[in-house]
């Protein structure tokens, strides 16, 4: 057997170690000891004669020869990547297993309940539906697909990104609140308001009115959280006016645990993308399940 085929799937390995910046890391996405890993780049950098990497108790960096030697593991990956998201598009029932990310609220609220019908009208696909509310490197931690609520588009040019819907955002509070008597966007100023934020500081709420006029509220938040969940139970708790996604808060408004104020003055809506890296041949289940979110979200989220 020639030399360079013998354990070429190490040089996999290697590029993943780099890749995701440490063998803890790199050992998580490929569900591996990490003890393994490590023998296994180290047998690689004993059958080469080169040391590859430098390691300390929290990264590893490249050497002079591992960046060489690492050019040719990433073309090898992308590769092997090309080879089996092809194989993948084959055939008509979906398989696999697919690891996708959506913030807490979208995920508890739409996104799982969507996951669990598909995965039953598909047995052969496989999910795991991370529910962190933090931005997660798609890349860098193998993940196939994000549901990300923003505002605009994104410019990270290792993603694609798929609008899927606009997110109507309404203002609610407690009833006890709204006898304030909240007539136009300027008496929120009066009012303690919630904002969806991770830092201190103040924020702006923009509003077209019903003929058309725009109004800006500026505003020291009394509170703020950044998920959205939070903000909602804050508001029923009466500490505050906030702005919400009306999915989140739709059963709180039939039952009057919420009310609307300002139904006539509207709010840019918040946008969910769809959000994956930046490669070709995807692989059929995740095809089918971006179609099927496609088809069954926007209404979700009017």
């Amino acid at each position: 057997m020639p030399t360079y085929i013998h354990r070429v799937d190490d040089l996999l390995l290697f590029n993943e170690v780099v890749e995701k910046g440490g063998f803890s890391a790199a050992a998580r996405v490929l569900n591996m000891q990490r003890s393994k890993l490590s023998r296994r780049v180290a047998d690689l950098e004993t059958r080469l004669g080169l040391r590859l990497l430098q390691r300390n108790t929290r990264r590893v960096s490249l050497t002079p020869m591992g960046e060489q030697v690492y050019a040719h593991a990433q073309a090898l990956a992308r590769e092997a990547r090309t080879v089996y998201d092809l194989a993948a598009t084959v055939g008509d029932a979906p398989a696999g297993f697919l690891r996708i990310t959506a913030p807490s609220p979208l995920a508890v609220t739409l996104v799982g309940n969507l996951v669990a019908r598909f995965c039953q009208a598909n047995p052969n696909v496989r999910v795991l539906l991370d529910t962190r509310d933090q931005i997660i490197d798609l890349v860098g931690e193998g993940y196939d697909l994000a549901f990300r609520a923003q505002a605009s588009s994104l410019t990270d040019s290792r993603l694609n990104a798929h609008e899927i819907a606009p997110v109507a955002l309404v203002l609610v509070c407690a009833p006890a609140m709204a006898k304030a008597g909240i007539r136009h966007p300027r008496d929120l100023a009066a009012l303690p308001l919630l904002a969806h934020a991770t830092q201190d500081g103040p924020r702006t709420w923009r509003f077209t009115g019903p003929s058309g006029e725009t109004e800006t509220v500026e505003f020291q938040p009394r509170c703020l959280s950044s998920n959205m969940d939070a903000l909602r139970a804050m508001a029923c708790a009466g500490l505050g006016v906030a702005l919400v996604p009306r999915y989140l808060c739709a059963a709180q408004l039939d039952s009057g645990e919420l009310v609307q104020v300002l139904p006539a003055w509207v709010a840019p809506p918040a946008r969910i993308y769809a959000v994956m890296p930046a490669r070709g041949g995807e692989p059929l289940a995740l095809r089918r399940f971006l179609e099927y979110a496609a088809a069954e979200l926007p209404a979700r989220l009017a």
